[in-house]
């Protein structure tokens, strides 16, 4: 086999590889950007606090009603306080 004949096989196969790692590489970009978008609307839809539209609280594939806690800062300490079915609210630091 002559090398003319040699390159231009190697190429072909160059490119047919080149190809398919492009396709591949489309292929896994497609799925990771499925896979955050079913992430996001699971997490949105299991809030912590959120509300279905009937207006019942909680979980809404358990029924339990979810709790959130409170921070407090007086006097230099935090007091945390259990609120059901409210959002969750941290203010003050570390002096």
């Amino acid at each position: 086999m002559d090398i003319a004949k040699r390159q231009t096989r190697l190429a072909g196969a160059r490119d047919v590889a080149v190809r398919n790692l492009r396709d591949l590489t489309i292929a896994i970009a497609i799925i990771a950007t499925a896979g955050v978008g079913l992430a996001a609307w699971v997490s949105a839809a299991t809030i912590p606090g959120n509300t279905s539209p009937a207006g019942s609280s909680g979980n809404a594939s358990t029924g339990a009603a979810s709790d959130s806690f409170t921070a407090d800062p007086g006097n230099g300490q935090a007091a945390i306080s259990s609120q059901p079915g409210s959002g969750v609210v941290v203010s003050g630091g570390s002096r």
